[in-house]
């Protein structure tokens, strides 16, 4: 069978809509404005040169969570085509990313300095975007303790006379709440 100049004519109108749903189903993007307030991040962002599409979805990675800078990048799925409801896949931050890493290498960062990096010599290093004060070793960590462990305190008074020497290492409390680690 031979297709005539009217056919495939007939065959392009017959296409143009799926043409069309594909070619906008994918767009790259630049953050306007953020909606962190919500279950799920919404993302106001702009692509091309059109108006800003409001409450774009940004799914983000179980356990990990940021709230991106306006002007950093995304990548932005529309589902059959409908650029009315735009899901955000992807955010990227050129201005902040961190550069010079080797292959394997993994970490998380922020716009104000501060990183963890999972390094190639499987060293992490931690640095804090402000004043901190730098974390310790674990080699320090086993220092200290060992040096409490063999140094004690002695009390004096109470309701028996005489003196008592107890170790440093009493149990205390375990404490709850947030920790916070700050390094340098």
């Amino acid at each position: 069978m031979t297709l005539t100049e009217k056919m495939l004519s007939q065959l392009r109108t017959l296409i143009r809509p799926l043409k069309t749903k594909i070619a906008n189903s994918i767009a790259a993007g630049v953050i306007e404005n953020v909606d962190d307030s919500k279950k799920l991040q919404l993302v106001q962002a702009s692509v091309l040169d059109d108006e800003p599409l409001d409450e774009c979805q940004r799914f983000q990675e179980f356990g990990f969570n940021s709230v991106p800078l306006p002007g950093a990048e995304v990548v932005i799925v529309f589902p059959n085509g409908d650029q009315t409801n735009g899901l955000v896949v992807c955010t990227a931050d050129r201005r902040y990313r961190p550069t010079d890493w080797e292959g394997g290498e993994a970490g998380t960062y922020n716009a104000f300095n501060a990183m963890m990096h999972h390094k190639a010599d499987g060293t992490t290093e931690i640095t804090g975007g402000g004043a901190a004060e730098p974390l310790g070793t674990k080699a320090e960590a086993v220092a200290l303790k060992a040096w409490l462990e063999s140094h004690t305190h002695t009390i004096i008074g109470g309701s028996s006379a005489g003196t008592t020497s107890v170790p440093l290492t009493n149990p205390s409390p375990t404490p709850t709440g947030t920790t916070k680690l700050k390094g340098e």
